[in-house]
């Protein structure tokens, strides 16, 4: 487990490495638990969906996710296995506007100095994770209005049809009396996140004198 984690972290930058203390720990989970009881209110929301965040998000949701990944995944399964084909082009969406971030993640990792990029990266992680759990948990009532992925189309909210990602995702695994449970997992996530992104601005910060010693 160590020689993977010395692997995919070679340069000892991610918060698995930080020195964390009592009080850092206890502010981190404090402010995480804080931040998803507060989900919704106004300071929440505005930190984690404004138009900085939605409009990446959502062309990366609409043309790599469901465009362009989700199409070639639905070519290559649709003959094979229909049901599979379909819940791949659902999945893409929030699993593409998620995976981006992920995996921009992972090569700032790989890069000596990748840390400077890592606070921004995972504040936009935890964007695409709470997005998705707002979509998740409207999977049995599809109140949200839509838009389709010619990314021209509205979905009027309060009918649930296959235009709602989640709704078809969790139907198809017989798990949608679980979408507001899914829902919260994934704001949970989310929150934590953007914690995680605020509290390594800091400790990047207050640290800057002894990574630049370490080269």
């Amino acid at each position: 487990m160590k020689k993977f984690f010395n692997w995919l972290d070679p340069y000892h930058q991610s918060p698995l490495y930080f020195q964390w203390g009592f009080w850092s720990l206890l502010f981190v989970i404090g402010l995480g638990i804080w931040g998803f009881i507060h989900w919704d209110s106004p300071l929440m929301k505005s930190i984690l969906d404004n138009i900085f965040v939605y409009l990446p998000n959502y062309l990366t949701h609409e043309m790599l996710g469901h465009n362009l990944i989700g199409q070639i995944g639905w070519r290559i399964c649709s003959s094979a296995c229909p049901a599979v084909g379909d819940l791949w082009m659902a999945a893409m969406g929030n699993g593409a506007e998620t995976l981006l971030p992920v995996g921009l993640i992972l090569l700032s990792l790989q890069l000596n100095g990748g840390r400077w990029l890592l606070p921004l990266l995972w504040y936009w992680l935890g964007t695409t994770l709470y997005a998705a759990g707002i979509y998740a948990a409207d999977a049995s009532a599809c109140a949200l209005k839509l838009t389709s992925s010619d990314m021209v189309t509205n979905i009027s909210g309060g009918i649930c049809t296959d235009a709602h990602d989640w709704h078809r995702i969790l139907k198809g695994l017989h798990l949608l009396n679980y979408d507001t449970l899914i829902g919260d997992l994934f704001i949970c996530l989310g929150v934590f996140s953007v914690v995680i992104a605020l509290y390594s601005l800091y400790y990047y910060w207050t640290h800057s004198e002894q990574y630049l010693t370490e080269g």
